[in-house]
């Protein structure tokens, strides 16, 4: 996993696998899934990111699959530098 944050829009950007992104679906305003062609997530966006830790988002509630969580979830700290 390779994850890329933008400090200067509070943006962050989990990309789980090297497989190349056939759609994107918006989950919310501010989280933002791309898919490969066989529906698997490729990356996860989420704008406005510790703004919402902050204000109670939680690994929870993401669709990371298992095997990433415990890599994810210390970004779910505030404030945590990357």
């Amino acid at each position: 996993m390779i994850v890329t944050y933008d400090n200067e829009v509070d943006a962050i950007y989990f990309k789980l696998t090297e497989n190349k992104i056939d759609s994107t679906e918006p989950e919310t305003d501010r989280i933002i899934i791309d898919y490969d062609k066989d529906n698997n997530i490729v990356g996860i966006e989420v704008l406005d990111f510790y703004y919402l830790v902050k204000k109670g988002l939680t690994l929870a509630d993401l669709p990371f699959p298992e095997d990433e969580r415990l890599i994810t979830s210390q970004y779910f700290s505030y404030p945590v530098a990357i």
